[in-house]
């Protein structure tokens, strides 16, 4: 019941475009927050249905437009925040289905095309247990025994960056750098 409680906090608090502007700012590595045009933050549903018709909730999904190779583009750059209050060692594979099928809504909403390409997606695990967490952080390391460098290429790679609330202390808090 507690994990429900938090993630509902979560949720709300993540809600407001100012606190996924300072948790980016504050958390994310910095050539990443420095690239985002946060007056742009748009926050997006992530409710729809999986190919398998299973109904499918996101914590929160949000999108930024961004500077790339120097030139204002119209990119989109959809943030997916996962909550989490236990270590969780399929998180790998659930992020993986969650932008898949992220990427599906999108085509199928026709807000991209194939031809127009997908949008880059930076998942972040927003971790609040008490334990570090311990879990593959790439789809490719649950993959056992390592492949054979031929076998290496076609292995699923998904990464995500995690931000373990646990591992701050009150020093390294104040230290961090918001608008």
């Amino acid at each position: 019941m507690a994990a429900n409680h938090h993630d509902t906090g979560y949720k709300e608090l993540f809600s407001y475009p100012e606190f996924v502007q300072q948790l980016i700012e504050g958390f994310a590595p910095p050539e990443i927050a420095a690239l985002m045009d946060f007056a742009t933050l748009q926050n997006h549903s992530g409710h729809y249905i999986t190919p398998l018709f299973e109904e499918k909730f996101e914590d929160v999904v949000w999108s930024v437009e961004i500077t790339w190779e120097g030139m204002p583009q119209r990119v989109f750059l959809y943030i997916l925040l996962e909550f989490q209050s236990t270590v969780d060692r399929t998180m790998p594979i659930r992020l993986m289905h969650y932008v898949a099928c992220f990427y599906s809504e999108l085509l199928k909403q026709k807000v991209v095309t194939p031809g127009q390409g997908l949008p880059p997606i930076l998942p972040i695990v927003l971790y609040n247990g008490s334990k570090p967490w311990t879990a593959p952080r790439d789809i490719f390391e649950m993959v056992q025994p390592e492949p054979p460098a031929f076998l290496r290429v076609y292995q699923p790679h998904m990464r995500y960056y995690l931000i373990d609330e646990g591992r701050y202390t009150d020093e390294d808090l104040g230290l961090r750098q918001t608008r």
